[in-house]
């Protein structure tokens, strides 16, 4: 039994590093500037912006404003004073997609026909306002995408969007796949049909250069505290120039200004941001900006670029399936969702086993080799099922590794080698006695 006992040593030794690989949800680690300026703010400044003329309300709102001028900067945006501040990405597409059907109705008539479109591939972040409209007796057109890559089927958008479409929302890449999607085209195509468009960049900011101007979204959906480093409850809408005045306002309130106006100012960007801001979530997310800016995205992208081959080529040798092929080897029943090559990707690799649902994966790669993996249908249903993994033989969903910033190509491998070992593990154990079943929603998680 002494080899048992050395293999548990080694176990515990080795969970006792805990490698953090879930960045599409949120990134981690932070860099240090994020809760320096934080904590500065909560200890040495901590009044309300614009509520104030005495220095300290002066300089939340320079701080405010410096977070501004980098988000813009940093996405190529044409005003600063057109970037909103959300409470999240949900709350900023919320803002836009019932801002512009609310909108829509105010200048047309209540009984105004609203039809929506997005795509199999986004995320409950869009899905659910939809189908929240639907209710109301809004049309929403969902286009398909590839089995295989995940990537929409523009011949099928091209068709969706007829003249009478409100809106077209799509999300820029896949949370599941990291597939990227040509947004540009899709906005041209929406643009030629005299369509809004409202783009989601939740899963690729921060992780590949992206430059609103040419992308040509009238509206840009952004969290601050995935790919920009920011702190978590911080994100916003960035709108063009010229498209406000088809967003009706969705919350109205205080803001510091114009207050002896009953209505809500009508300046950018007053008119989106009512009540007090989260300055200092703002705060941090400013210098979680300027850390990037600083690095430069080139860098970001090619660090992490590194970190992909690094991962997929590990994947192959061990003969993980990839683009529909078959698994052989080691890896025999993994297969990878989405391209197997780095162009057409971001760093979040979805993986599905034969015969172990992702739930099991998730603990085995926490409890024996400490691997945090996100386990699920990441809040992205129609994307699994376009994909059949929705409901599959092993169980639902995939478990997802997502990198970031500070991952390490040590850290890539390690995820590798856990997931050779799980697989080698599942396979000895095949035709033995069953265990019990472990799904994604029986996992512990914040």
């Amino acid at each position: 039994m002494m080899w048992l006992a050395v293999r548990r040593e080694c176990l515990r030794l080795r969970v006792q590093r805990r490698i953090y690989l879930d960045n599409a949800a949120t990134s981690f680690p932070k860099p240090a500037a994020v809760f320096e300026a934080m904590m500065r703010y909560g200890t040495q400044v901590g009044s309300s912006p614009g509520r104030g003329h005495y220095a300290e309300s002066r300089e939340g709102s320079r701080l405010i404003r410096q977070c501004r001028e980098r988000i813009n900067a940093f996405i190529g945006g044409t005003s600063s004073d057109h970037v909103v501040f959300a409470l999240n990405t949900s709350d900023a597409l919320n803002l836009a997609i019932k801002g512009v059907v609310r909108g829509e109705r105010l200048r047309r008539g209540a009984g105004t026909p609203i039809r929506l479109v997005t795509t199999t591939m986004d995320h409950n972040s869009v899905l659910r306002p939809f189908a929240a409209l639907a209710q109301e007796g809004a049309q929403v057109v969902h286009v398909g995408a590839d089995r295989v890559s995940g990537e929409v089927d523009l011949a099928a958008l091209k068709c969706a969007l007829t003249p009478d479409t409100t809106l077209l929302a799509v999300n820029w890449v896949s949370n599941v796949t990291g597939t990227i999607q040509p947004v540009e085209a899709m906005c041209a195509m929406a643009r030629a049909a005299g369509v809004p468009t409202l783009v989601d960049v939740a899963q690729g900011l921060g992780h590949v250069g992206f430059d609103a101007r040419a992308c040509g979204a009238d509206m840009v959906a952004f969290p601050g505290h995935k790919g920009l480093l920011g702190p978590q409850g911080t994100g916003g809408l960035y709108i063009r120039p010229g498209f406000e005045p088809r967003i009706a306002t969705t919350r109205e309130g205080g803001t510091g200004s114009i207050s002896e106006l009953d209505d809500q100012p009508t300046t950018m960007p007053e008119r989106y941001e009512a009540g007090s801001h989260n300055t200092i979530g703002i705060a941090g997310l400013s210098e979680g900006v300027a850390y990037l800016m600083q690095r430069g995205i080139d860098a970001v992208r090619e660090h992490e670029v590194e970190l992909m081959e690094a991962m997929l080529d590990g994947l192959r040798v061990h003969g993980c399936g990839v683009e529909g092929s078959e698994g052989s080897g080691a890896m025999a029943g993994l297969r990878l969702l989405g391209f197997a090559s780095c162009e057409r990707r971001v760093g979040t690799f979805s993986l599905v086993h034969a015969s172990l649902t992702s739930g099991e994966i998730a603990a085995m790669l926490e409890q024996h080799f400490g691997i945090l993996a996100r386990a699920g249908i990441h809040c992205a249903p129609r994307a699994h099922q376009t994909l059949g993994t929705l409901d599959h033989a092993a169980g639902r969903g995939a478990i997802r590794m997502s990198l970031g910033p500070f991952v390490t190509r040590d850290d890539v491998a390690a995820a590798v080698d856990a997931m050779r070992e799980i697989c080698v593990e599942a396979d000895a154990m095949r035709g033995g006695t069953a265990r019990e079943r472990v799904e994604p929603e029986q996992l512990v998680r914040p």
